[in-house]
């Protein structure tokens, strides 16, 4: 039987990997159930298991699939490139919730203080309220996540070129991470930059992957990640009425490195029933569109809250998960169709322009 090789990277950006989307796909849906359910120990429980791996799994992917700059000029456009895809829907989310808190109530015009604090909001871009100044600054909700990838997964290209060496590699994002780790610690810094430092050990095991053989033994592979996963987790995570595991946006690294490991060894169980799922057509199909969407589908869940009444259960917090779950994939699927017919029309619009100019 001939053996199977690693991944072929180099047309990585072209082409995609559906297994990734798919285990991207599964991340998402799970990251919206996961802000649904809290109470009581099934569903602490369920949101511990959750969290302990869902965001890193998109920053170790968001490199596994990343093709590194090979000089400063590939890495100036590629920074570019990415501030446009990632820090561009935070501010469209940003402002589309303050036009729709405004328009319930138009004293906020008016209001200095509260003008003020979107400011700093912005500035600090924190998931959750942060203490500057003998202020509360509000958060901004889940926008965090994009500052924070888009500013981690830049230093790490940089780190990249400037260090040739793997093993040198895999120092230098260890001791950023534990430096990110300490000054989250001490102060959160502003656009979740502390964050960025933090996460660098997830951007080099996405790097580390890409001369891995994934599809070998998926099975077993996927048994053993599983296995690791919830010993660590059980570590980690003893009490399932407080909330002790990994937490990125409120600076909770719980037993680290320990809880790095648990979102490491989930994100590969993840990956290997993606592995799986991708034999399954009709399935597969539907968590790779998904997959290769998650950041429209993560604007829509940032906005949820705009159309709450629609989802939200009083007392029931599955079925609340549930609800959350369709209407926001019921808002995704609408987007994406009124964006396929703007970029159709787009096109044909720019299509008869050339011609018009070629005739």
């Amino acid at each position: 039987m001939k053996e199977e090789k690693a991944t072929d990277f180099s047309n990585s950006i072209k082409e995609r990997i559906a297994w990734v989307d798919i285990a991207k796909g599964i991340a998402i849906l799970l990251v919206i159930i996961g802000h649904s359910v809290s109470g009581g120990i099934y569903g602490s429980t369920i949101r511990g298991l959750i969290y302990s791996f869902h965001m890193p799994l998109f920053f170790i992917f968001s490199c596994f699939t990343y093709k590194m700059s090979k000089d400063a000029a590939d890495l100036k456009k590629k920074t570019k490139k990415a501030f446009m895809k990632l820090i561009g829907p935070a501010f469209i989310t940003f402002a589309i919730i303050i036009v729709w808190q405004c328009f319930n109530d138009k004293s906020l015009f008016q209001n200095r203080d509260y003008w003020m604090g979107k400011f700093y909001t912005l500035i600090f871009a924190s998931g959750v309220m942060v203490r500057l100044n003998e202020m509360n600054v509000a958060g901004i909700g889940f926008s965090w996540f994009f500052f924070a990838l888009f500013i981690g997964r830049t230093l790490f290209d940089f780190c990249h070129l400037i260090v040739k060496d793997d093993k040198k590699l895999l120092i230098l994002s260890v001791l950023l991470g534990i430096a990110g780790i300490l000054w989250g610690k001490i102060q959160w810094l502003p656009f979740s930059m502390d964050i960025a430092f933090a996460i660098q050990p997830f951007f080099y095991w996405g790097y580390f992957l890409k001369t891995c053989s994934i599809e070998k033994y998926t099975w077993k592979k996927t048994f053993l990640w599983c296995i690791i996963w919830l010993v660590t987790l059980y570590l980690a995570f003893p009490d399932y009425h407080a909330e002790t595991y990994l937490n990125l946006a409120v600076r909770r690294y719980t037993l680290f490195p320990v809880s790095y490991l648990t979102a490491i060894a989930g994100t590969m169980f993840i990956s290997g029933i993606g592995l799986c799922i991708e034999k399954l057509k009709v399935l597969s199909t539907l968590l790779v569109s998904i997959g290769k969407n998650t950041l429209y589908l993560l604007c829509v869940h940032i906005l949820d809250n705009i159309y709450r009444n629609l989802w939200w259960v009083e007392n029931h917090q599955f079925f609340t998960a549930i609800k959350r779950t369709f209407i926001d994939m019921l808002v995704f699927i609408a987007f994406m169709c009124i964006r396929f017919v703007v970029r159709k029309v787009i096109r044909s619009i720019k299509s008869k322009q050339k011609s018009i100019v070629g005739y």
